[in-house]
């Protein structure tokens, strides 16, 4: 992330600058990095599912952040304007804001689907978890606030869009995305009593992961109806940073899931080590 990061920065000052050639390197950069993003996501989710194949509830949790991110994958061409170089003009085609939320609806049911599995399978554990009042308001505040953007739908992306199909479905999106972010602060309040570990960090940046998302679009929404002379800077530098750091949360989550097996193993190498050195003295 921080090398992504740190290569779109000077490219986008550069072109800011006037450095207009760079357009098409700091497009690809862009794209080629949140697809990457979106792939290490997928292949580490579907690592760690293998590990929970006699798991029940957590080997479909873990399946469905892969198919969210699998499905995500395909979604940095449909935002680039890298396809702009391809056939000028297409950045303001409708069709292209078709296409993303044709992948945004499933992706976001698959991610509530993780994350509501993940909370059963813990729950079934036993793990002295329950849900307090304080739980179920903190929730219910995320949604009313999430849901409190289709108050300002008109500043939505396909508000205008021509198609019926994107004007429906984008709100569709946006409460799948108000559920899984009221549902992730109960993954957040499990990694809290949780206490430090791998784990309880990786359901802290899956909780981010699915927080960020829902407070980007809200900012944008309200930026549009509240500040719109600072559009610019905005747009381009929170916004579209935020916007470009998604992708690796959903990746640190599932790195800080899988490094607890990786330090696992260790510790049982080291283990076995020291058992075979005290049968061999």
């Amino acid at each position: 992330m921080a090398l992504h990061l740190g290569l779109w920065l000077p490219l986008d000052i550069l072109v800011q600058s006037g450095a207009t050639e760079l357009r098409l390197a700091r497009a690809a950069e862009r794209l080629i990095a949140l697809m990457l993003a979106y792939a290490a996501a997928f292949a580490i989710n579907l690592e760690i599912a293998e590990e929970h194949r006699h798991a029940g509830w957590l080997r479909v949790a873990w399946l469905a952040l892969a198919a969210n991110a699998g499905i995500s994958f395909f979604r940095p061409v449909f935002e680039s304007r890298i396809l702009d170089f391809v056939s000028p003009g297409s950045w303001d085609w409708p069709l292209l804001g078709l296409a993303q939320h044709l992948l945004i609806i499933p992706a976001n049911c698959f991610l509530l689907f993780g994350v509501l599995a993940m909370w059963f399978a813990y729950h079934r554990v036993g793990l002295g978890f329950k849900i307090e009042r304080r739980d179920y308001v903190a929730m219910a505040g995320v949604l009313v606030i999430m849901l409190g953007l289709l108050a300002l739908r008109e500043n939505l992306t396909e508000a205008q869009s021509p198609y019926m199909t994107s004007r429906v479905l984008q709100p569709i999106g946006l409460v799948l995305l108000s559920i899984c972010s009221a549902v992730s602060l109960v993954l957040y309040r499990l990694a809290m009593q949780m206490g430090g570990g791998q784990l309880a960090r990786a359901l802290r940046w899956l909780t981010i992961y699915a927080l960020l998302r829902g407070v980007l679009v809200l900012v944008r929404a309200l930026r549009l109806d509240f500040l719109p002379e600072a559009g610019s800077w905005m747009d381009r530098y929170l916004l579209e940073i935020g916007w470009q750091t998604v992708p690796w949360i959903a990746t640190l989550a599932a790195a800080c899931r899988a490094e607890l097996t990786v330090k696992a193993a260790k510790e049982l190498a080291q283990r076995r080590a020291a058992k075979r050195e005290l049968v061999s003295a």
